[in-house]
């Protein structure tokens, strides 16, 4: 299974937030946005972080995509 962060960006894209803006609101270190930006998976508690800053669910920022 492989994870894309696409919805992620595109609520950073509209609220108009850099990469730093986010991590630093996020309270994530920079390889934990390095896995990010790569769509590896992160933590739970990186997950539930960035939740926090857009005020959404999980879904709302990620996606699982199954590999055949």
């Amino acid at each position: 299974m492989k994870v894309r962060y696409d919805k992620l960006w595109r609520l950073m894209k509209d609220n108009k937030m850099k990469k730093s803006e986010l991590a630093k609101a996020a309270e994530i270190s920079s390889y934990a946005m390095t896995k990010l930006n790569r769509d590896l998976p992160v933590s739970m508690e990186v997950m539930m972080n960035l939740c926090k800053v857009f005020h959404c669910d999980i879904g709302d920022l990620m996606e699982v995509i199954e590999e055949d």
